[in-house]
């Protein structure tokens, strides 16, 4: 079943829903102070120069701990991880709305930030593997909305319920709400990693988990990607015009150009004509995501083209609404004649006349809304296609984390302006000029999504050669693990003949856990339509049942106390009959493990000879058999752990355990030795890197040496050793490569025959 709107399944909606709400209200407590903070820098007798400094610390502490949060999301339960920070921010709230001074309320919003800086990263990383590739604009175009209405959400708390009920009951009523929703998290299961990547959909369909997890190596690589390195530096620069706008917008129109109002209805009238231009900025956002989303699906560099493209036409339109505003005239007041005070119950219909008279007295003001609307849509172009991109060129382990790096850009361009802003105000000489200086800020940034766009289809493309790898060692590996658990299930049952004329309970306790085995594999092949697994899963388990079910009849007739010695030895001798129809049935042998072993060296060789034209793929057999040696030496120690007492086997099975026990003394050196070369292997990579050829160029290497058969070291020194020292440095790595396989050799002992 799935939603008419979008592909996105059923049971995925709830996470999203519940995480957006999240967001929602984690991003209104972000901006609740800015309207209180006449009546919070009364109350605590704070300079005007300070009173900003509280949401700076928010902001910076939030950037600083979304790094440690987005590294931990990519490793951990992300559901934990969320939980958690919701905690954080929840607590910060309330402490916030139990401040009795400036310290309190500057420790209480960090405690805030430090929730934040979870909640963003992580509720990004949920969301993005539940949104197909072709909708991730649409989608995060309907979070950047709801992220801006949530910013409007706050402010209104705090402009309008603020001064009836305090500037402390907001904090106390988001709080109660967040408590509710995290509540519920606990009831809800999140989508798994990578759930809504086209190259993983295989593994999605067949319940497989995606395992890979960050590892601290992964941090470097994720900054030195041209993509996320271009549009990380770019938030920084883009975040600051926006930021100003949002903060000072109110307070700038209230106190230098609605001066004249009546202080009863003035901030409120000044926050509606700021938020006017969130009109045009929600509307933006629906627009530009799915006009990027269908660009998206005539050519994947088209969400960088659409977001430089807004950026660029967003500038005119912000100038010539900024210089359409003017102080609003005499007549507003004169034509409406206030009383004094104004009643609190006729507050909203005097504000409501108040705008309806600027827009008729002031016609300047109709300039500021359609140009501000105006740009406002086009600032969105870059909005509601970011994170679309960011998920678009990096790995479902990666996603948390590098939400991280761009939320930190953001942060820090929001705190840093945050935190000198009363200075830019002194240099600039007035609000206005800062404002009208941070737009050109933007050509910065649209610079960097033009240099964005030139690498996004290769990051893209790199990313997906990786999952489709990954996904084909995946299903590999899980086809790989049932046969080695029928293997286990059919030696079981072989195992239990030495105890059917010794050991009942014995016998029976491995034939059952034969058959719990099989049966597990039988569901799993059927549920995965694997049907080569399913049907000998079914085969095996139906003769396992049948030999059961058979030696507990004669069992039960054995105990009656009636029994001739003749009709004993006779049920006896049915019982040797059964044994000698386990040993005729398939079995588990030992040339079965032997070829294993064997196999395992073979990835070995195929690495050696791979080395010279494929570095990455030859690490990959590496891998691979260290995979066979550990599953060989799991299978033969559960093996011989059955047989305890090895004096009651036959000559031929005894022979058949010597072997096992050589075997498994091989395999375990095999696997220390093979161990310590993916170590040496390893380094090999890090000192390549070091010399500046990261894993990605040996990628593009390879596919060269592949396609016109060229010598891989050839091709490395001839890019990149400009120089002797480089060279000969460069040189000296690839030849350990072929001493790391010649030592291998000496501690890996091939020869073994099958007997």
């Amino acid at each position: 079943m799935r939603f008419k709107l979008t592909r996105i399944k059923v049971k995925d909606l709830a996470p999203i829903i519940l995480v957006m709400l999240l967001l929602f209200v984690s991003i209104a407590c972000a901006n609740m102070l800015i309207p209180s903070y006449g009546v919070i820098q009364f109350e605590f007798g704070i300079p005007e120069a300070l009173i900003a400094i509280p949401d700076s610390f928010f902001l910076l502490t939030s950037a600083t701990f979304a790094l440690i949060w987005g590294y931990y999301t990519d490793r951990i339960d992300r559901t934990k991880v969320i939980i958690a920070g919701a905690f954080s921010w929840t607590l910060g709230m309330m402490l916030t709305g139990f401040s009795t001074s400036f310290v309190v309320i500057l420790i209480s919003r960090m405690i805030s930030g430090i929730g934040l800086g979870c909640v963003i990263p992580v509720g990004y990383s949920i969301i993005s593997d539940a949104i197909p590739p072709d909708e991730r604009s649409g989608w995060f175009g309907t979070l950047a909305i709801l992220s801006s209405i949530s910013n409007g959400s706050g402010q209104a708390l705090s402009s309008f319920i603020g001064p009836i009920l305090g500037w402390r009951f907001p904090f106390f009523l988001l709080s109660g709400i967040s408590i509710v929703i995290v509540c519920v998290l606990f009831f809800v299961k999140i989508p798994q990693r990578g759930a809504s990547e086209n190259e993983l959909l295989d593994l999605v369909e067949l319940n497989l988990e995606y395992s890979y997890k960050i590892s601290k190596k992964d941090l470097g690589n994720i900054l030195k990607k041209k993509t996320n390195k271009y549009l990380i530096i770019q938030g920084f620069f883009a975040i600051i015009p926006g930021t100003l706008f949002v903060y000072f917008m109110t307070s700038m129109l209230s106190t230098h150009y609605f001066y004249i109002l009546p202080i009863d209805i003035k901030l409120q009238t000044a926050a509606i004509f700021a938020g006017l231009l969130g009109v045009g900025y929600l509307l933006g956002n629906a627009i530009m995501s799915y006009i990027g989303d269908i660009l998206f699906r005539k050519n994947k560099k088209n969400r960088t083209r659409l977001a430089t493209a807004c950026m660029l036409l967003s500038i005119p339109f912000v100038l010539l609404m900024l210089f359409s505003i003017q102080p609003i005239s005499n007549e507003v007041v004169t034509n409406l004649n206030y009383p004094t005070p104004i009643p609190p119950g006729e507050m909203a219909e005097y504000v409501i006349l108040t705008i309806i008279e600027i827009f008729k007295v002031s016609p300047n003001y109709i300039y500021y809304f359609v140009f501000g609307f105006i740009g406002a849509v086009f600032s969105t172009g870059w909005v509601s296609n970011k994170n679309a991109v960011m998920v678009d060129v990096n790995l479902p382990e990666h996603k948390g984390t590098s939400t991280s790096f761009f939320s930190l850009a953001e942060q820090v361009g929001k705190g840093i302006t945050l935190l000198i802003s009363f200075s830019l105000i002194s240099f600039f000489g007035s609000v206005f000029n800062m404002m009208l200086f941070s737009v050109f800020l933007w050509v910065p940034s649209a610079l960097l999504w033009f240099l964005a766009g030139r690498s996004v289809e290769a990051d893209m493309e790199y990313k997906s050669t990786i999952l489709s790898e990954r996904k084909q060692i995946n299903l590999l590996d899980f086809i790989f693990e049932l046969e080695i658990q029928m293997d286990r299930a059919t030696q079981k049952v072989q195992d239990s003949k030495y105890y059917i004329l010794s050991d009942t309970l014995k016998f029976n306790k491995l034939l059952e856990e034969a058959i719990a085995i099989l049966s597990y594999c039988e569901k799993e092949g059927e549920f995965r339509s694997i049907t080569k697994i399913e049907k000998r899963a079914h085969k095996l388990n139906v003769k396992a049942n049948s030999i059961k079910n058979m030696a507990n009849q004669i069992f039960k007739i054995l105990e009656l106390e009636d029994l001739t010695a003749k009709e004993i030895d006779m049920f006896n001798e049915d019982l040797r009959q059964i044994r000698l129809k386990i040993a005729e049935g398939e079995r588990s042998t030992f040339g079965d493990l032997q070829i294993l072993y064997e196999d395992a060296y073979l990835k070995i060789i195929e690495a050696r000879l791979l080395r010279k034209n494929d570095l990455i793929k030859s690490r990959g057999k590496i891998l691979d058999s260290i995979k066979i040696y550990e599953r060989v030496k799991n299978l033969l120690n559960e093996r011989l752990d059955v047989i305890l007492d090895n004096s009651e086997l036959r000559d031929e099975d005894k022979f058949v355990y010597d072997k096992e026990q050589e075997l498994l003394e091989k395999c375990s050196k095999a696997l220390t030795a093979t161990n310590n070369l993916k170590e040496e292997f390893e380094g090999i990579f890090e000192k390549l890197e070091e010399k500046g050829i990261t894993e990605k160029d040996l990628i593009k290497i390879s596919e060269l040496t592949l396609e016109y058969n060229i010598n891989l070291f050839k091709v490395i020194v001839e890019t990149f050793g400009q120089d002797k020292k480089t060279k000969d440095t460069i040189l000296e790595v690839l030849d350990e490569i072929d001493a790391i396989f010649n030592d291998y050799d000496n501690l890996k002992e091939l020869e073994l025959k099958v007997f």
